[in-house]
């Protein structure tokens, strides 16, 4: 807690904005990693419910 207080209470300026550089690329490399995992999921998902869809239809 006491490493927060002295980030915001720095006169200097520049340690609050490489915090902020660095916050902003790990959000952006977060929300990317999201985005390409949420697409592979979504075709897992699509793959196995055409291949349940495709078994229930050939066994009637």
């Amino acid at each position: 807690m006491r490493s927060v207080r002295r980030i915001f209470n720095d006169k200097t300026g520049a340690t609050v904005i490489e915090y902020g550089l660095i916050a902003a690329l790990m959000s952006a490399a977060i929300i990317s990693g999201v985005g390409a995992f949420g697409g592979s999921l979504s075709e897992v998902f699509n793959t196995l419910s055409n291949t349940v869809q495709n078994s229930t239809a050939s066994s009637n």
